[in-house]
């Protein structure tokens, strides 16, 4: 028995994207995979989900093009790991947005993420577009501030360097 309506054939585009972005789980995973967290285990020990759960959103996320399945040889054995697509990628300003919404209504403290613009050092004001630079943020010039590291910047784009936070806010 699915959890909930089939979503993807209704005319509202906000319906449609919670047909895809609407399960927790799908949106959590995206975080860990743009920050560079791209494996099985990895995901499941960061999220302290189920396999059968993760197993089932990794395959969803596949099926709706957001994440593709790359191979990777391990101890001798062929597994895979997760990448974004283009499609996937387009979420960044969703998931900014979710960011600075969960933070400025009262989350609990200590459990922050603030976007900062790797171009110019600048915290975002907006979920996809730095004001101080004037660029779009991507996840080439974009880095996150993460839940239990408050002082460490994890840089979205493979290989950028850390930004670090030039001066940490008091929550």
């Amino acid at each position: 028995m699915p959890l909930r309506s089939d979503w993807s054939g209704l005319p509202c585009p906000i319906a449609r994207g919670l047909d895809v972005l609407g399960d927790p789980w799908v949106v959590v995973v995206l975080r860990e995979v743009f920050t560079g967290n791209t494996r099985f285990d990895g995901l499941r020990s960061a999220l302290g989900i189920a396999d059968t759960v993760l197993s089932s959103r990794l395959a969803r996320m596949v099926e709706h093009g957001l994440l593709e399945r790359r191979p990777y040889k391990e101890g001798g054995r062929t597994r895979r790991e997760y990448a974004l697509t283009e499609r996937g990628e387009a979420t960044l300003p969703v998931l900014h947005a979710l960011a600075r919404w969960g933070r400025d209504s009262g989350g609990a403290p200590g459990m922050e993420m603030r976007v900062f613009c790797t171009d110019c050092g600048g915290e975002a004001s907006s979920a996809d577009w730095c004001v101080t630079c004037s660029q779009p943020l991507t996840r080439e010039n974009t880095a996150w501030r993460k839940p239990r590291t408050p002082h460490v910047l994890r840089p979205l784009a493979p290989g950028a360097a850390p930004v670090e936070d030039p001066a940490p806010a008091a929550d």
